[in-house]
């Protein structure tokens, strides 16, 4: 089970899709915690309406974060939570 501070990957939902990013102290933890990790600054992944949002990237989330920190998503310290500042929804992850 999962201690401490979830790491947070914010979601920017657009008309076509979804923009993926980490929280910037989520990206501060990750590089303390795994300096030579591998990663990426963003990740954006289409759908065909924002209705679809969560059916269809709520499975990818596990790979989304594994690409955005370069770490399996088990092994995040804290778990892991998707955001959407927008609106404030939080989902969950690990």
């Amino acid at each position: 089970m999962a201690t401490g501070n979830p790491i947070v990957i914010l979601a920017g939902l657009q008309g076509a899709g979804t923009t993926y990013q980490l929280h910037p102290l989520s990206r501060h933890v990750l590089e303390t915690a795994f300096p030579t990790a591998q990663t990426v600054p963003s990740i954006f992944v289409g759908y065909p309406s924002k209705e679809d949002f969560e059916r269809l990237h709520g499975p990818l989330w596990k790979q989304i974060a594994a690409m955005l920190t370069g770490v399996p998503a088990e092994q995040l310290p804290g778990g892991l939570v998707i955001r959407e500042p927008r609106n404030g929804r939080e989902h969950q992850v690990i």
